[in-house]
């Protein structure tokens, strides 16, 4: 693929996003090739975040988070997201399953990598809209993300699909919440 591929291929994202995800779902991709992307992609957002911070003033991140370790969790979370997206999907009867679900999640963090370049100009160009850049840019991955999903598993509405990914979200929050909770000393 050349770069106007890439550029099409994101343009499609936001325009289009419900097909994007039937698209990057199919895409036909060796395991090896899928895992190197994986690894790619947490390296380059471990990176933005890093930079984000650096130059807009904030902390960096602590000392006993290396930026291997760093990298492994932002592996594994992306792994264990993608199990929840396949599973919430065959939830609502989706059609979906894991090799692409890991695709769009490698895709959506490409494309988050792709924000945090344009929140990194926009922080040295434009420091004042750089809040209002991170605020669109927010609705602009919750608008793709859904069509995504909905993509991947073929649903038909992006509402829906947005409606399903917040009360995954809530569900898996609470039962987290409640695995924990035995967990955490009561205040005294």
């Amino acid at each position: 693929m050349d770069g106007n591929s890439w550029i099409g291929l994101v343009l499609e994202a936001l325009r289009d996003p419900r097909r994007n995800g039937q698209r990057i779902a199919a895409w036909p991709m060796s395991d090896q090739t899928l895992a190197e992307a994986l690894l790619l992609v947490s390296v380059l957002a471990i990176l933005g975040v890093h930079g984000v911070l650096l130059l807009g003033g904030g902390p960096a991140w602590p000392d006993f988070l290396s930026p291997l370790m760093l990298t492994a969790v932002q592996v594994g979370v992306m792994v264990l997201l993608a199990g929840v997206m396949l599973v919430a999907g065959r939830v609502f009867s989706g059609t979906g399953d894991f090799r692409g679900a890991l695709r769009i999640m490698v895709w959506l963090q490409a494309l988050l990598v792709v924000l945090q370049v344009i929140q990194l100009a926009a922080i040295v160009i434009l420091p004042p809209l750089a809040p209002m850049i991170s605020l669109l840019a927010l609705g602009a991955m919750g608008w793709t993300a859904s069509g995504l999903v909905a993509g991947l598993h073929g649903f038909r509405s992006i509402g829906l699909t947005f409606l399903g990914m917040i009360g995954t979200f809530i569900a898996l929050v609470l039962t987290v919440s409640i695995m924990i909770a035995p967990f955490v000393p009561m205040p005294q």
